[in-house]
């Protein structure tokens, strides 16, 4: 939560920070993250207290509260599918700021829809997971990560390919090392996101794949 309150103050203190869309794009990305991180603290408070679990005082509507707003909180896994767009953009096809920006609701109101519609054809399978309240369903409320993680990896597979190649090629040509300089240096901030993007969300992935397939937490005592 402090590091995405960070990363919120930091992309949005000045106007000139404001103006870049990454930063909007990291911003809209942290304030979601902050959401799910909430409803995720609440841990089994919201669990309605006939489950007897350690800490449960809630209902069925708590709970449901609780299973939406971390469902809201898949809009940040969303939302690093389209900085993994910007960063294509930016280093193969060289866009600069302006002409980003001019596609900027492309970038980021198809992360927040799509995480708002799974969010509410959720509703009715949010249940008691032992920690907290989630979706319940087996399996199908995993493809949207899946989905997002594989597009991530496949666009940053794609950057690899082509810095390499244009690296490869410019090295004989002085004029042209400061530009590729620049791409590097893009390309390592790109990397630095996507290995965050893989450190939050594969092992959430592999947490709900245990919870769904009934594996998870079958000795939890009771």
């Amino acid at each position: 939560i402090f590091g995405s309150f960070f990363i919120l103050y930091d992309t949005i203190r000045t106007p000139v920070k404001r103006k870049k869309l990454l930063n909007q794009m990291l911003a809209t990305l942290s304030f979601f993250d902050i959401v799910g991180s909430i409803a995720y603290a609440f841990t089994t408070l919201p669990i309605p207290e006939e489950n007897y679990l350690y800490g449960s005082k809630g209902n069925d509507k708590t709970c449901m509260a609780q299973g939406f707003f971390i469902q809201i909180g898949t809009i940040a896994c969303f939302m690093n599918v389209s900085i993994s767009v910007y960063y294509l953009l930016t280093i193969d096809c060289g866009w600069k700021n302006e002409r980003l920006m001019s596609k900027r609701p492309w970038f980021v109101m198809p992360p927040i829809l799509v995480g708002l519609v799974f969010a509410c054809v959720s509703i009715p399978f949010y249940d008691n997971l032992y920690l907290w309240c989630n979706n319940a369903a087996r399996y199908w409320p995993e493809i949207p990560v899946i989905l997002a993680i594989l597009a991530a990896t496949t666009i940053m597979i794609n950057i690899c390919l082509n810095v390499r190649k244009t690296t490869q090629a410019s090295a004989q040509y002085t004029y042209s090392r400061n530009s590729v300089q620049i791409s590097k240096m893009v390309f390592e901030q790109a990397c630095w996101f996507t290995g965050a993007f893989y450190v939050t969300w594969v092992p959430y992935l592999a947490m709900q794949y245990m919870w769904s397939s009934g594996k998870a937490f079958t000795n939890y005592g009771f």
